[in-house]
Formats: structure tokens, C-alpha cells, sequence
């Protein structure tokens, strides 16, 4: 399985402990288009020694290994190769391990099972050697969790379908949800959605956090356009989400807000965005919070509905999300 890294053509170390699910990726890789050689190795203590002994364009880790574990793994890759982009794989899709994988140096995170087209998609991404473009990420953040899904999960899913990057960040602790139950139903709502969820927990809790944090990622993300709730909601934890991300997203191209349950009556959208064929899978990636013990009675996919087609009297009477412009240059 192993390939010569001195050949032509990108060179790509994957560690990855369970045989079948490494041939699995081999046979993606080998199907794709570009020219990859792959260097196997099954346990991190290995892919250490290859990391320190070699040069590579991409480091593919699962995050449960035995030896080093993928987590330091990432570390080692970093240091070893600061400017290797890194994908991590794993099968748990608990919130804090897409945050300790990204903390260690993951540049990006796929839960298994993998899809053939994705992978390879995201491989030529990270790689450089996507025929076309790679396209611009889309932010958007919410005061809570389940914020970004309810008010604006269709126009992101016109936006993936498009090609773009979803990144959703909540940005504040519920207090109804002492557990952060509700952190897990973030990331199976995203998934449904084609986004990731990046949350930063120190900053849940403080408002100079919050603001590195949101600058961070428009310094480090190519923000084409960025979703935050409404200037008029006087719900605390969407009114700080929405002065944070303004401060932060100054030099983001479009700035648009979203309407929330709370927003007020001052709310006048300017911009209508119909969704009529992403409603269903928007109302599905809402479901996910209605499988927490303590769902949300705002975030029901049929009070998603109700709202886009009171908007969509306005236009031609579809399905409709409506936003107001915040910030456009």
C-alpha cells in the first residue's frame, strides 16, 4: 500500500488503525482525477517517525489511535510542518472533539462514514489541486444555539450548494441549558445542513473572547458573507451576538441579520431570499433539536415554515427568509 514519496505527485501520509477503512480511502484517492501517493501506517507511534523522516503535502489521521493519538499527532504534523494542511477523520461527532482537533492543528474535520465525492473533494481542497476554484466560506452566528439554523438554514444551504464553505458559530451559553445539551444537537443540525460548528468555549462566557475569537476566524477564513441575528432583538444573548460580530466582520464584503423569535418590530428586511426548494431539509436539520430531552419549542421545523411563508407573501408566495443589510462595501 505504501508509495514512493519521491515520485511526482502529491504526497499524502494516512494513519489510520482499522485496515478496511484505510483501504476504503485508498480506493477514493486512487479514483480521483489528480496523482496521489499514499504512505500508510496504522498506529501513531509510526506516522511520528515517518512525519520527522519525510515531507508531505497532506496528513490524513484518524483521531483514535493507538500509540500518539491523532490529537498529538496533529501537534507533532504542525510542528514538524507548519504549513501541511492536516484533515482529521473520526466516527464520534461529539462537539468536543471537532474543538480539540482543531486546537491541536487540524486544518479541517469529516466524520465517517466518509462519502466518496466529499472526500475527494475536500483532499483536492486542501491540496491545491481542485480543478475548480475553491470558493469563499459563509459565517454565520448565533446569540444560541439553533439561532442560525431557524433563521437563516435555507440560504445556507443554497450558499453549500453553490460550492461555499458554512461555517455556524454559536456564541453564547444558554441558560435554560446549564449541560450544553444542546452543543451536540448544533453539530447533527450543521451536518444536516453540509456546515461545521466551530465553538470556542472560553469565549461562551466572555465578551473580549468572543470578539478575538469571531476576529480570528475573518482573519483566517475568506469570508465572503457573514449571518448574524437582527439589530433589533433585545434577547441578551443575541443582542451581544450581533454588536460582537459587527465590530468583528467590519472588512466582511455583506453583513446580513437574520430574524430570530425576539426580534422586534423593527425588523424591516430589505433582502428576501426564497427557499421553497430547501425548506424540507431545513425543517430536517431542525429536527435535531427536537430529539433533545429539553427541545425548544422555537426551534419546531414547523414554526420554521409558518415563518417563511408569512414572508413569501411578499414574494410570489413561496417559502422565504428575510434579512436586513447590516454592513455592505
Amino acid at each position: 500500500m505504501n508509495a514512493d514519496p519521491r515520485r511526482s505527485g502529491i504526497r499524502i501520509l494516512l494513519v489510520e488503525d482499522a485496515f478496511d477503512e484505510a483501504l476504503v480511502i485508498r480506493t477514493f484517492l486512487q479514483s480521483a482525477p489528480g496523482t496521489f501517493h499514499v504512505t500508510y501506517s496504522q498506529d501513531g507511534d509510526h506516522a511520528a517517525v515517518l512525519l520527522r523522516e519525510r515531507e508531505w503535502d497532506l496528513l490524513i489521521t484518524d483521531l483514535n489511535l493507538p500509540g500518539i493519538d491523532g490529537f498529538e499527532l496533529c501537534r507533532i504534523a504542525k510542528a514538524e510542518h507548519p504549513s501541511m494542511p492536516i484533515l482529521a477523520v473520526t466516527g464520534y461527532t461529539g462537539a468536543h472533539y471537532q474543538e480539540e482537533a482543531f486546537r491541536a492543528g487540524a486544518t479541517d474535520l469529516m466524520t465517517k462514514p466518509l462519502e466518496d465525492d466529499d472526500f475527494v473533494r475536500k483532499v483536492e481542497e486542501l491540496t491545491g489541486t481542485r480543478r475548480t476554484p475553491v470558493h469563499a466560506s459563509v459565517i454565520a452566528v448565533g446569540g444560541l444555539v439553533g439561532d442560525v439554523e431557524m433563521g437563516c438554514g435555507g440560504t445556507l444551504l443554497k450558499q453549500r450548494q453553490a460550492g461555499m464553505d458554512v461555517v455556524i458559530v454559536p456564541l453564547c451559553r444558554d441558560e435554560r441549558d446549564p449541560t450544553n445539551s444542546g452543543v451536540e444537537c448544533a453539530v447533527n443540525a450543521a451536518k444536516r445542513l453540509g456546515a461545521r460548528v466551530l465553538i470556542d468555549e472560553p469565549a461562551l462566557e466572555d465578551t473580549e473572547r468572543r470578539m478575538g475569537f469571531l476576529q480570528r476566524l475573518a482573519h483566517d477564513l475568506r469570508l465572503e458573507t457573514a449571518y448574524i441575528p437582527a439589530m433589533d432583538d433585545p434577547h441578551p444573548a443575541r443582542r451581544e451576538a450581533f454588536r460582537v460580530a459587527k465590530v468583528a466582520f467590519g472588512t466582511v464584503p455583506l453583513v446580513l441579520g437574520y430574524q430570530t423569535m425576539t426580534t422586534g418590530f423593527d425588523f424591516k428586511p430589505s433582502r428576501l431570499e426564497d427557499v421553497s426548494e430547501q425548506m424540507m431539509d431545513k425543517m430536517e436539520a431542525l429536527t435535531a433539536y427536537q430529539e433533545s430531552r429539553n427541545a425548544r419549542k422555537d426551534l419546531a421545523p414547523r414554526v420554521a415554515q409558518a415563518y417563511a411563508r408569512y414572508w413569501g407573501r411578499f414574494q410570489s408566495f413561496g417559502e422565504v427568509e428575510p434579512f436586513e443589510v447590516v454592513h455592505e462595501q
